[in-house]
């Protein structure tokens, strides 16, 4: 179903606004502001970036993303973890010596999806691809506050593959409803699965068949999927985009409780919209307000690629009070890129979003704040090292207001052909 409201969108660009300097580095973390962490191996050639960033109850500062180690097959793959104290520096009172590391010599294990709980502990999936044999599963673990592997959830979880066997199962996305049950979006063999799981990792039995039921996206040949959310009443949202329409196109799809469409959000379950006319692009992350509207962010592509943002509510019509006709389009940069790779809401219902401004080697971090209504109160971009590439994948908010945002950076070390963790915490 394609939302008419689109055929009204007016682009507009902050290209010609003054820019706003209440957004400040906070001398206070790192060095200036910023900090950076590498996990070499012996070779010159390494990467890694963080792509997760949560603030826990006691203020540590906990970074998740990925990198390489090189082994004589190639570099392969893992997952890291980072505990920062509130100055900046690693905390040694989290794993081992403020560092936790996942990584086997025998496949590639690809960091896909994590969240943190109110206790400050943490829940990631992952997906171990195994060599040489190509076999490919999915592996879900969580960690105390201090990051202590939960055992019993360890031994309980069973995630995929789920119904063919071949060893081909990759995760998606992960999230926890109110009562604790964990939902796993996972695919198998080209088709989509949703598992359900009770607190401690075992199948719920009571939801499909045996906790899993499986989603069929219409009207989408080849989804990819953006973010699965959870609301209090048990429904589900899955966001996805549309290779197959050229990216012309985005969808949402929600479930009930019990996993089977719910008739009373767009079409039958489901809403297949378009960006706008002659326009393309990229939902990259989604967030649910308290009111329940869905407010969705990524880029789209017209004369060069400009931060995109759409609000929805919770029937899935455009709420024609954001933006404009429920889309807001912001140009940061005139004639190149930028984009949103995450973005959130705080209690007072303004918008924050990073990402990424400016493209190849000259890219940098970009944080940008909005009124309630999608109107632009404040932006500004930054590097890590004077013209080098940057860019920001998630962000979080302290209990002080500090914005604290995460992504990679190139390494400062330029004898390094890689990227490294790059983190810093901003005043407003």
């Amino acid at each position: 179903m394609r939302l008419r409201a689109f055929s009204f969108i007016i682009i507009f660009s902050c290209s010609g606004t003054p820019v706003f300097a209440s957004f400040t580095l906070d001398p206070t973390f790192g060095s200036g502001g910023k900090v950076t962490i590498s996990f070499p191996d012996s070779s010159t050639t390494y990467n890694s970036g963080a792509l997760r960033v949560f603030v826990q109850p006691n203020n540590r500062i906990l970074v998740g993303g990925t990198f390489t180690n090189r082994t004589p097959d190639g570099a392969l793959t893992g997952i890291a973890w980072v505990g920062y104290t509130p100055g900046g520096s690693l905390d040694p009172g989290y794993g081992s010596g403020g560092k936790i590391t996942d990584w086997r010599s025998d496949a590639f294990t690809n960091f896909r999806d994590a969240l943190m709980y109110a206790d400050g502990s943490t829940l990631r999936m992952s997906q171990v691809f195994r060599l040489p044999v190509g076999s490919s599963t999915v592996s879900a673990v969580r960690l105390s506050p201090n990051g202590v592997i939960d055992s019993l959830f360890a031994s309980n979880v069973s995630i995929g593959p789920c119904c063919f066997g071949f060893f081909s199962a990759r995760p998606e996305q992960i999230a926890v409803r109110g009562d604790g049950k964990i939902l796993a979006l996972m695919t198998d063999q080209g088709e989509y699965f949703l598992y359900r799981l009770n607190p401690d990792g075992t199948r719920d039995s009571s939801f499909g068949n045996n906790g899993v039921v499986a989603i069929v996206f219409n009207k989408v040949s080849s989804p990819s999927i953006v973010q699965m959310l959870t609301f209090d009443n048990g429904k589900i949202l899955i966001v996805g985009n549309d290779p197959s329409s050229n990216f012309s196109n985005f969808f949402m799809t929600r479930l009930t409780e019990t996993g089977s469409r719910d008739k009373t959000f767009g079409h039958v379950g489901s809403l297949r919209v378009p960006f706008g006319p002659g326009l393309t692009g990229t939902v990259r992350a989604v967030a649910a307000q308290s009111d329940g509207n869905i407010l969705l962010s990524g880029s789209v592509v017209g004369p060069d690629t400009d931060v995109w943002m759409a609000r929805f509510r919770p029937n899935g019509r455009l709420d024609s009070t954001f933006g404009s006709s429920g889309i807001a389009i912001n140009d940061f940069a005139p004639g190149d890129v930028d984009f949103a790779s995450s973005v959130l809401v705080s209690a007072d219902g303004k918008i924050r979003i990073a990402g990424q401004l400016g493209q190849t080697s000259a890219a940098t971090f970009l944080l940008a704040r909005f009124s309630s209504t999608g109107s632009l109160e404040d932006q500004t971009n930054f590097a890590f090292s004077t013209g080098q590439f940057a860019t920001a994948s998630d962000l979080a908010l302290q209990a002080d207001g500090k914005v604290v945002v995460a992504g990679q950076a190139r390494n400062p070390d330029i004898a390094i052909n890689g990227n490294v963790f790059a983190v810093a915490r901003l005043t407003e």
